[in-house]
């Protein structure tokens, strides 16, 4: 299947499981806040002479943060994929290194960059198909060139972070992954989805958009 397909095709599914748990997304806003699940990886890429872009240790605090986040935020836990991190098995081309966000992410997924980043991306039976409970995957890459990380929100199941960040902004990749599961950027400092800062707060609506994406489930 072509990039473009891909695209499309988890639109679709994003829209599907929306309109499916649209009773869902009317009783958290009344309340409802029973546990739910989110699956996630990180795959840290291996440069041109197959060095990782960082280590697993480095890596590590990221994820507990996003954890820490959703956890606290939005009653949702967030669960290793297989493995909470991993290191690529090979090394990625220079396309899956270097990534673009706002100047051009979606053409990467559609060229180099986004094949090999769907060959690696952590799945789960029949998520595919009807993409209820499909993992995210975070893939640590080298640079980027407008951003720091980026997502292409519900066109993928994989959001970028670049590897310095993970030294010094460990809630970016908290950051990402909302965007992946339907939040959009806050004006609001104190807010997870505030473009830059410390800030990790979610509104009860947003926890409540984040609770309703094809990727959180109650299984």
């Amino acid at each position: 299947m072509t990039g473009l397909l891909w695209q499309i095709f988890n639109v679709l599914k994003e829209v599907l499981n929306r309109t499916i748990k649209f009773p869902e997304l009317l009783l958290t806003l009344l309340g409802f806040s029973a546990t739910k699940k989110l699956r996630l990886r990180v795959v840290i890429l291996r440069d041109e002479r197959g060095l990782p872009l960082a280590s697993n240790e480095e890596a590590q605090p990221a994820y507990e943060e996003a954890r820490r986040i959703f956890a606290r935020m939005a009653g949702v836990s967030v669960e290793p994929a297989g493995w909470r991190v991993v290191t690529a098995p090979h090394a990625a081309p220079k396309a899956a290194l270097d990534v673009h966000c706002t100047d051009g992410a979606w053409q990467d997924d559609l060229g180099t960059a986004g094949g090999f980043f769907r060959s690696l991306m952590a799945r789960t039976t029949g998520g595919t198909l009807t993409g209820y409970g499909q993992p995210l995957t975070v893939f640590i890459v080298r640079s980027m060139s407008t951003h720091n990380g980026c997502s292409l929100g519900a066109a993928t199941d994989y959001v970028t972070v670049e590897a310095k960040t993970l030294r010094t902004t460990r809630r970016l990749l908290a950051h990402e992954v909302a965007h992946a599961c339907g939040l959009w950027h806050s004006k609001n400092p104190a807010n997870l989805m505030a473009p830059r800062g410390p800030g990790e707060e979610l509104a009860h609506w947003q926890a409540a958009v984040l609770r309703t994406s094809r990727h959180v489930t109650f299984f």
